[in-house]
């Protein structure tokens, strides 16, 4: 008997050893788990404000229902009472109520009276928890740029997905001990971490004109009967975005109502051939390597033949010399190619990619694409007459603003940029890191490129983009769109992007039209553009070119319709 107590004693010791010291740590940290209870207590997510501090996205206080089916007493009868104000089916509720564990969502961010109705029927088991949901006030205003959460608050799209680390604060939590039947031990310690909220953001946005901007481009795509398009408002000293337009657009309050492409920021992440405006490269790269002056002269006929390919002008007419300042002021391809061959792959290559193109423009904007440009290796026999009139090359509507911001500002590239200045709950500011820029063409070449683009609105090809009192500098673009098998079809891009004033420019616009009727930028992109840049420029408070009160009166006139549009 001795002997056989002797062992089980021996067997229960090293039992004993083996849960308390080899496998204690274990046996403790399961124990804490069935004791602790943790309640997470979402962070409220920063708001997003555009320039002027208006709110573009907030966050309100709504509620969920949520339950604890262990302390639930009467599955089918509470089942039965919440179903009417849930919205739900009672069969739904009561599988929910009858669970095998410690937690189910009931329904999530529902409204303050049915929060109250909830709270007034006080059933075992049920609770109510505040849970912040994101509210955007303006609707469809900057839909693209600032994006959607899911329901759990987590950027999805745009500027809420780019700055999640920033926006998403960090949630708070409560600790406490309960026993096996899920009640809260009676003077059992409990621990509570505070909730920190996410830090706003305030946006280059101006709430004022990205509305305008947004309706002109809105309107121009049913009048010109297009199937989208893109505009986009830019400041050229400092690469600020006033304005980034698309349509269609979205309601990111319910994105699950559209479609995918509806929700695409085509200004960033669409590429398309841009055709004759992209001519400005061509253009400036010559001017800065002293290949040509603006006056130097070409015999341009109408057509012109080069490898494999038959190259057209725009229309008919017979073989005359042109400027170079008159090529680009008529748009005229095969001038622009003789331009393109005199200056030579090679440095034409190098221009392509120091203006920006074929690389991201340091937006970092969630989706963003560097564009399509060949490698100097896969050039092939056409290729050197392709490019220097926009085709045979893919680019994003923001790379074509930034180059044209490049020539508006003196000649220096500067990096696009959206968000100026976050802020802590202490109300103090921190501004963003100042634009990253880099010389591309000097200010004597970028001088003469302005006053080419000017002569294309005062008589050339943009005449529809005058604005009154004010001289204007730009270009048109009509492309072909290639087709996916090869080639290209019947279906085009019109385009237009310029500066204004161009004598000291302050704002850069670019105007993209897919598939307008008529083709032609000149026609359906240029008066677009010349509706938004008369607003921004008085929206800002920008002066006019000569005379101003002449230039005054002549606005005056115009200013009713479009206020009235605005309205």
């Amino acid at each position: 008997m001795f002997f056989l107590f002797a062992l089980a004693f021996l067997g229960m010791a090293s039992r004993l050893f083996v849960l308390q010291i080899v496998e204690g740590d274990r046996f403790a940290r399961l124990a804490v788990a069935q004791r602790d209870r943790v309640i997470e207590f979402p962070a409220r997510r920063g708001a997003i404000l555009d320039r002027e501090g208006e709110p573009l996205a907030i966050s309100v206080d709504l509620h969920t229902v949520w339950t604890d089916p262990q302390n639930v007493a009467d599955p089918r009868g509470e089942a039965a009472k919440l179903a009417p104000v849930l919205g739900l089916q009672k069969r739904e509720l009561e599988l929910k109520l009858s669970c095998e564990c410690r937690f189910q969502y009931l329904a999530r961010q529902v409204g303050p009276k049915v929060a109250q109705k909830v709270k007034e029927l006080d059933l075992p088991g049920i609770y109510l928890e505040a849970e912040p949901k994101r509210y955007y006030p303006g609707r469809r205003l900057a839909s693209h740029v600032l994006g959607f959460v899911d329901i759990d608050g987590h950027g999805l799209e745009g500027i809420e997905s780019q700055y999640e680390d920033i926006l998403e604060g960090t949630p708070g939590s409560m600790t406490l001990e309960q026993d096996p039947s899920g009640n809260e031990l009676p003077q059992a310690e409990y621990s509570y971490e505070r909730a920190r909220p996410g830090r706003t953001l305030l946006l280059t946005i101006d709430k004022e004109l990205q509305y305008f901007t947004q309706a002109t481009l809105a309107s121009a795509t049913r009048d010109f009967s297009a199937s989208g398009g893109t505009a986009i408002v830019m400041r050229p000293a400092t690469g600020e975005i006033l304005a980034l337009a698309n349509a269609p657009d979205f309601d990111p309050n319910k994105p699950g109502d559209f479609e995918e492409a509806d929700r695409r920021n085509r200004a960033i992440t669409d590429v398309y051939e841009p055709g004759s405006a992209y001519k400005i490269v061509t253009a400036s790269g010559a001017l800065e390597e002293g290949a040509v002056t603006p006056r130097t002269t070409f015999v341009v006929p109408d057509s012109y033949a080069y490898s494999d390919r038959v190259f057209h002008d725009s229309h008919p007419h017979p073989t005359e010399k042109m400027t170079v300042s008159e090529i680009i002021e008529q748009s005229s391809n095969v001038g622009t190619i003789q331009i393109g061959l005199r200056l030579g792959g090679k440095k034409l290559d190098g221009y392509v990619r120091r203006f920006g193109f074929g690389s991201k423009t340091g937006l970092d904007f969630p989706g963003e694409s560097p564009g399509i440009v060949l490698d100097r290796a896969d050039w092939s026999g056409p290729t050197i007459a392709t490019i220097p009139i926009g085709q045979g090359i893919a680019v994003t509507p923001l790379q074509m603003a930034a180059a044209y911001s490049t020539i508006a500002n003196g000649g220096t590239w500067v990096e696009p940029k959206l968000l100026a200045a976050t802020m802590g709950t202490n109300g103090r500011l921190e501004a963003s890191p100042p634009a990253a820029s880099r010389r591309v063409v000097s200010r004597s070449t970028a001088r003469q490129m302005t006053a080419i683009l000017s002569k294309v609105t005062e008589k050339g090809t943009g005449i529809e983009a005058q604005i009154p009192g004010y001289a204007v500098a730009g270009k048109t673009g009509t492309a072909q769109k290639p087709l996916d098998t090869g080639g290209y079809g019947n279906s085009y891009i019109g385009s237009f992007a310029g500066f204004a004033p161009s004598d000291r420019p302050e704002i850069v616009v670019i105007v993209v039209l897919d598939e307008p009727s008529p083709i032609w930028g000149g026609s359906t992109a240029a008066p677009t553009f010349k509706t938004i840049t008369q607003f921004a420029l008085r929206h800002l408070g920008i002066s006019p070119t000569g005379n101003a009160v002449k230039a005054a009166r002549e606005i005056e006139a115009e200013q009713g319709a479009d206020a009235a549009t605005y309205d």
